[in-house]
């Protein structure tokens, strides 16, 4: 065997995906915002491990506690969830590249991404239903210094983010609270790590519902074509005609503003962009000949729809995806930011930049500049992640600019 059959065979046995990753890391910079989205992801999940003012374990009258354990919520256990789940679709992504055959791994892969959609889904429900909500209010700094109680082990940040400390309101960074307070003494950087949820949580999970709707909306519209694509897409012009940031604030004066809704809000309004996506690629692909070949067998309508065409037409769902995060982050940013977000105590990025204009008009810098940076930085580097990820697609989009 010679050295040119030798490195064809080796390019027949390297996938797609392989291609795009090598692509991918090409850049230092591509891999610096990849690596910080790993890491705002990972603060996310662990955010109430790493600052708390309730300890991991302490003695009180001579008997273990673990406050900061059994003071966990649904949202926590969901979020280790969604961490387990996203990690173990790596390693099945990872695994998938060298067990399947390139003309079947996008259909498995998007199989698999559905499975674990469901499973987060289902599971975070079963936990909102089955863990119950637990108010701690013991002050355990207090119980230490009084004696009560010693042996305490704290998170690296020992305060809770909705701890208040009037006494120390609006204080610049110390040794103590190293990025300051805020205007009712509550820590600005557990506040900013916990906030790192709210942000996160709503980015992916706006985008997993806009992307649900749109893939749905645009495989009907592209397949059918004729008049279902001719009032499909004037229904989807109506919907881009109107302002997504007043249609939210509207829905909000006369909805609760809570985490869920947002959520909801912000998917149901930002679901067109991916439809038109997939009704491209649909028209494109709905004449090619695997098509063909799958209706003259006989496979059913939705095989055909979702197994065969869809897995050929993700890749700018991806890419459409990636951006929508960092859109859907600056838009909870917004909301709260204008006072129709998040609402207090829960921390969000937007809510404490507000804070950092007071009532007399006076700027405090360290709520302005930490959470500004923090939106910054998260926005930006989805964005350039998205970008990158589009050009390691489609390389002739980056030679063209």
């Amino acid at each position: 065997m010679n050295m040119n059959s030798r490195s064809n065979i080796a390019s027949w046995g390297t996938s797609s995906a392989e291609l795009v990753w090598r692509r991918f890391i090409r850049s230092p910079l591509n891999v610096a915002c990849l690596v910080f989205i790993v890491f705002l992801s990972a603060v996310a999940v662990a955010a109430p491990f790493i600052a708390n003012d309730k300890p991991f374990v302490i003695r009180i009258g001579g008997r273990l506690c673990w406050p900061l354990f059994r003071s966990l919520r649904w949202i926590d256990y969901a979020a280790i969830l969604t961490a387990a789940v996203g990690v173990t679709q790596a390693v099945l992504i990872r695994r998938n590249l060298r067990r399947f055959a390139p003309s079947v791994r996008a259909g498995v892969l998007c199989r698999q991404l559905g499975i674990s959609c469901v499973v987060i889904l289902v599971g975070s429900i079963l936990l909102f239903i089955l863990v119950p909500a637990k108010l701690d209010s013991a002050n355990y700094k207090a119980m230490i210094s009084s004696g009560e109680a010693v042996g305490a082990v704290f998170a690296p940040v020992p305060f809770g983010y909705d701890r208040t400390d009037l006494e120390a309101r609006q204080a610049g960074p110390s040794r103590r609270h190293w990025l300051g307070t805020d205007d009712v003494g509550a820590d600005v950087l557990a506040r900013l790590i916990h906030a790192s949820r709210i942000s996160l949580s709503v980015g992916l999970v706006a985008v997993s519902i806009s992307t649900a709707i749109g893939i749905a909306a645009g495989a009907v519209l592209g397949y059918f074509g004729g008049k279902i694509d001719l009032v499909g897409m004037r229904i989807v012009e109506i919907v881009m005609a109107i302002p997504a940031l007043l249609l939210v604030i509207t829905v909000f004066a006369f909805f609760p503003r809570s985490v869920v809704n947002i959520m909801l809000v912000i998917g149901l309004t930002s679901w067109t962009g991916t439809a038109r996506l997939v009704r491209a690629e649909f028209l494109k692909l709905r004449r090619q000949d695997f098509v063909l070949a799958a209706l003259s067998l006989g496979i059913p309508l939705r095989s055909i729809m979702f197994r065969h065409i869809l897995p050929n037409a993700i890749a700018p769902v991806l890419v459409n995806a990636a951006f929508g995060i960092s859109a859907a982050i600056f838009t909870e940013s917004t909301l709260s930011f204008l006072g129709f977000g998040i609402a207090p105590p829960t921390p969000s990025w937007g809510q404490m930049l507000s804070l950092g204009v007071g009532g007399s008009g006076r700027l405090v810098w360290w709520l302005a500049i930490f959470p500004g940076l923090a939106i910054f930085l998260a926005v930006l580097a989805c964005n350039f992640t998205a970008e990158a990820l589009r050009d390691a697609i489609d390389p002739r989009v980056g030679r063209l600019r």
